[in-house]
């Protein structure tokens, strides 16, 4: 008994001692992280307390007053922020003024591209903190590859690790209302990369509230990003809502960035229905650089049918953008047929731009006509 005992003993140790190898590896050093790095250890801990943990380390080295804090967080996009060549990179992480700055020591990178048809990847945050005390203020965010290498040899960075991507939108949130317009204008952009549902919301609350035009163009944009039922729900209801002529434009481009059947249909009834000529104008030129049955049809209803000469014309133009194939023929109809000789003159315009030998043709017969 005593000798079971002792071997449970020994297998208890054994089995202690390799479950404390394993939680060793689980915290170890990131690898793509060089330079001053601080591992903040918390399992459970909120983005709050880690922030604060933070600047308390930070405040006890006693050392600058810029420093960053990041984490990793499960993104829709898979991102690529590589060399030339396109391979991964190594980046010197720098502090210039309020911006964080990455530089490669070299050769030039390619900047960063975004992949959303092979589904999304874990991605890493950084923020660039301020001041002393735990409520250290937060200057500027960067988005990493983590198959790249990055060396914080400039400011120390405080890392804490894989955070709840549901969690990592909540806290963006919050700093939002808690910043100023060049903060706000990069966390917009970082909450529409996080793969979940609350960036939705978001990207409403920030496009129909109380916010500079320019914000919410850019919470527009990301909303047209997105490519699906939801987003493109959100930006029709917008669009009902919304009386500036400026943000209906970026409706309609989002609108055409969403790249939707549904989308197109919408985009038509704006070209058709909007009550700012300016408004539909923009809705007929994107209809002009797609080729669907859906948006030919459409723009050709508007030259024959619409009462705006303006309206027309844009119509001509953006129909004199589809492919040569479906352009041309659009346009020597219309230079044969149209009832207005400014709308015919138009068409005429962009068929010698075309350098078709239909057009040639056609401005051969028209002009040895008798």
């Amino acid at each position: 008994m005593k000798k079971m005992s002792k071997r449970l003993g020994i297998v208890t140790l054994a089995m202690t001692f390799f479950l404390a190898v394993l939680v060793s590896i689980g915290n170890a050093s990131e690898d793509f992280l060089k330079g001053k790095v601080n591992y903040i250890d918390g399992p459970g801990m909120s983005l709050t307390k880690g922030f604060a943990q933070a600047s308390e380390m930070f405040n006890k080295a006693g050392k600058g007053d810029s420093f960053f804090t990041g984490y990793i967080f499960q993104s829709r996009h898979t991102i690529h922020w590589g060399d030339i060549k396109g391979k991964p990179a190594s980046f010197n992480v720098l502090v210039k003024g309020d911006k964080i700055k990455m530089k490669r020591p070299s050769l030039t990178h390619r900047g960063t591209s975004f992949n959303t048809e092979e589904g999304g990847e874990p991605a890493g945050l950084i923020f660039l903190r301020r001041g002393k005390g735990k409520n250290a203020e937060i200057v500027d965010a960067h988005i990493l590859d983590l198959d790249n290498t990055y060396d914080f040899s400039d400011a120390p960075l405080y890392w804490l690790g894989k955070i709840d991507t549901d969690d990592s939108v909540k806290f963006l949130e919050d700093i939002f209302d808690n910043s100023g317009y060049a903060v706000q204008k990069e966390l917009i952009f970082l909450v529409s990369t996080h793969e979940s549902q609350r960036p939705f919301d978001f990207m409403r609350r920030i496009a129909t509230g109380d916010h500079p035009i320019k914000l919410k163009k850019d919470a527009i944009f990301w909303l047209g990003n997105y490519k699906n039922r939801r987003s493109l729900a959100l930006l029709k209801d917008i669009y009902s809502r919304e009386d500036s002529t400026v943000l209906r434009k970026q409706i309609v481009f989002a609108l055409y960035l969403s790249d939707q059947e549904e989308a197109v249909k919408e985009i038509i009834h704006i070209a058709k229905k909007d009550k700012s000529t300016v408004v539909r104008k923009q809705a007929i030129f994107w209809l002009g650089q797609k080729a669907g049955k859906e948006s030919i049809k459409a723009l050709k209803g508007v030259v024959e049918d619409d009462k705006d000469l303006d309206v027309k014309k844009q119509a001509v133009f953006a129909i004199s953008q589809l492919p040569k194939n479906k352009s041309v023929p659009m346009l020597i109809d219309i230079a044969r047929t149209n009832k207005s000789p400014k709308v015919r003159k138009q068409a005429i315009f962009w068929l010698g731009q075309t350098e078709s030998k239909e057009a040639l043709k056609f401005f051969e017969e028209i002009l040895t006509k008798k």
